[in-house]
Order: structure tokens, then C-alpha cells, then sequence
């Protein structure tokens, strides 16, 4: 009798440790983490869209340009009011104001990045200035941009760099002072970028909304004005490859 009931408690215990394990082995299950390559059952069943990349666009030859200037760092063009120049990049933003991107005096000057700025373009904002001329040479028909019907009709030019060409999309035209907004070349954060951007849509005559954010980048094409003194003609591009 108590050999048989040593064996009924056995197999009990035997019972209770193999349904105890089911139970653990069920509720480990539902709290089990997903691991990294593994999808959750309530994840989507497609991944993110990522975005195609664009064509690539041709370099232009500079090696016939630097050897006559190796202060030459580009090319900017704008067909839809004729504009088509070198852009160099001197020591300081006085010398080029005077003299062409070949190195000879002429009142004209040239068309050049502000010296302060790296040369591929790489920060948040570049600023390239030019004389606005009588003739209309050199930035003398940037202010044609500050027209809506213009600026809708040219939506932007080309920049050419011995290493890439580049897109500049207009977003903006404005009539400013030489010492507003659009001349800040610092920006130490996100924030102050996007704040930037918002104080420049607010002072643009001409705003296209091209979906601009703090982390492309931007060129400031700047030109003398003569509304008032000091008066300055800006038109804001996105850089895109």
C-alpha cells in the first residue's frame, strides 16, 4: 500500500513539472523581445521608402581655367537671364571687387565665395558676391529675380566645381540691408538653423516653397542695390546634386 502510493505521488509530480513547463515555455513566448533582423507581429509589412538618387550631372574641365587663375573654384550659370561667369574664391572679400577671375584690374571685378567659406560648399551656407553693373556684366541682372513673373519662370541655375555639379534651386528673392539676416554665415545648432530659415521666408519678397530644411544647404547670391544705402539684392538657392 505504501509502495503504490509512493508511486500514484510520483507520477503526480512527474505531471505537475511537464505541465509547469508548458506553462513557462508559453508565457516566455509572449514576452520574448523581438531581436534585431526579426519583424514583430504588429510591425508593418513594408520597409520605409527610401528616396531614388537623381542623375548624375556632368563635371565641366577646369585645368584651361586654373592655369590662368588657381583662385578659380567654379562656374555659375544661369540661362534664364544670361548669366554666365567663373567663381573665384580669394584671401580676403576686397581684391576680386577690383579685379577679373584672370587676375587684371578692371572695375567690373568678378564673381566670388566669400572667403570665410569653404570652397566645396560643404557648410550650411555660402554667400557669393558680385558687382551689379550698368552694363549688366556680372550681377547686374540678379535684381530681375526679385519680379515674381521672373522668378516663377526661372526656377534656378547650375554651379559647376571641379569635383561636382551642383543645382541651385531659387526659394527666395529679397530687397535687404548689408547687414541683415541673409548675411549670418554661423550657426552653432538645429535650432538655429531652422530659426534662420523661418527669419528669411519672413523678409523674402519671393518665397517658393521647396520644402527647404535645416539640413540642406544654402547659397546666398548678393549684389549691390540702390533703393536705399546699403541696399543689397539676395536670391537664396538650395544646393542639390
Amino acid at each position: 500500500m505504501k509502495k503504490r502510493t509512493k508511486v500514484v505521488i510520483g507520477i503526480l509530480a512527474l505531471a505537475a513539472v511537464l505541465l509547469g513547463g508548458l506553462v513557462w515555455h508559453h508565457s516566455s513566448e509572449q514576452r520574448a523581445p523581438v531581436s534585431v533582423g526579426e519583424r514583430s507581429s504588429t510591425a508593418p509589412e513594408t520597409e520605409p521608402a527610401t528616396r531614388a538618387p537623381g542623375p548624375t550631372l556632368p563635371l565641366m574641365d577646369f585645368s584651361a581655367l586654373r592655369e590662368q587663375c588657381p583662385d578659380i573654384i567654379g562656374r555659375l550659370v544661369i540661362e534664364g537671364i544670361g548669366l554666365d561667369y567663373p567663381l573665384v574664391q580669394g584671401r580676403d572679400n576686397k581684391y576680386y571687387l577690383t579685379h577679373t577671375a584672370e587676375k587684371k584690374y578692371d572695375a567690373k571685378g568678378a564673381l566670388f565665395l566669400d572667403y570665410r567659406h569653404r570652397r566645396d560648399f560643404a557648410g550650411f551656407k555660402s554667400i557669393i558676391y558680385g558687382h551689379h553693373t550698368k552694363s549688366e556684366a556680372m550681377f547686374g541682372k540678379l535684381e530681375y529675380l526679385r519680379d515674381r513673373e521672373t522668378f516663377d519662370r526661372v526656377p534656378g541655375g547650375m554651379l559647376y566645381t571641379p569635383e561636382k555639379t551642383y543645382r541651385l534651386e531659387f526659394f527666395i528673392s529679397a530687397l535687404t540691408p548689408w547687414d541683415s539676416e541673409f548675411y549670418h554665415y554661423v550657426f552653432l545648432s538645429q535650432s538655429s538653423r531652422e530659426k534662420h530659415l523661418a527669419l528669411l521666408r519672413e523678409l523674402a519678397l519671393c518665397y517658393r516653397d521647396i520644402g527647404v530644411t535645416y539640413e540642406d544647404r544654402l547659397v546666398v547670391l548678393s549684389t549691390c542695390s540702390y533703393e536705399y544705402e546699403g541696399a543689397r539684392t539676395v536670391i537664396v538657392a538650395r544646393l542639390a546634386e
